[in-house]
């Protein structure tokens, strides 16, 4: 846990498998968290990451366990919500930033759920809540993928009015030419 009170708290959250360490990947270059193609997810239990964002601006990235494992997880669904909220609570975040894929047939009721109900955790602190969609790298504009899927949105119980980045996480190895750098500069985080 960051003690350093100068240094802004960011808390990374989403289902398994979402990329929420290709994220901090992307934000910290040399942080190498751990990731995977695997079905269960590799995070094990959280881990800080400083970021520089340039300009003078830093924070501590925390990495976290997936929701939503089911039983072939290495913590099952009940055990990791309770987990993460123990650690919420733990933490004094600045920013809860709320993970989940923007391909077809992947959202499910579950991520509408989970962002509402982590979004109530923090709400009592006044965090301010945002949303990273992901796994956009067959794309040709992520960008618009928020505004092309509100009927959706509004399904989940994600107000429109969230702020939110459309991005793909992977490494620019596994991308068309120009897709990560435009992705880069629509995750980093306000000041």
């Amino acid at each position: 846990m960051s003690t350093n009170t100068g240094i802004r708290n960011v808390i990374i959250i989403g289902h398994s498998g979402v990329g929420k360490s290709s994220l901090i990947n992307m934000l910290c270059p040399g942080a190498n968290a751990d990731t995977s193609n695997d079905a269960a997810g590799c995070t094990k239990e959280e881990r800080e990451y400083r970021c520089d964002l340039g300009a003078h601006q830093s924070c501590q990235l925390h990495d976290t366990i997936g929701l939503e494992e089911g039983f072939w997880g290495f913590l099952w669904a009940p055990k990791a919500e309770k987990q993460l909220k123990k650690y919420l609570n733990k933490i004094n975040p600045d920013l809860l930033v709320y993970c989940m894929p923007g391909m077809r047939n992947n959202l499910k009721k579950s991520h509408g759920r989970n962002f509402n109900k982590f979004k109530s955790v923090v709400g009592k602190k006044k965090v301010p809540v945002v949303v990273v969609v992901t796994c956009l790298e067959a794309s040709e504009h992520p960008e618009n993928w928020w505004s092309e899927n509100r009927e959706i949105l509004r399904k989940l119980d994600i107000p429109e009015s969230t702020g939110h980045a459309c991005v793909t996480t992977l490494p620019e190895d596994y991308l068309s030419p120009g897709l990560y750098n435009t992705s880069l500069p629509r995750v980093t985080f306000p000041p």
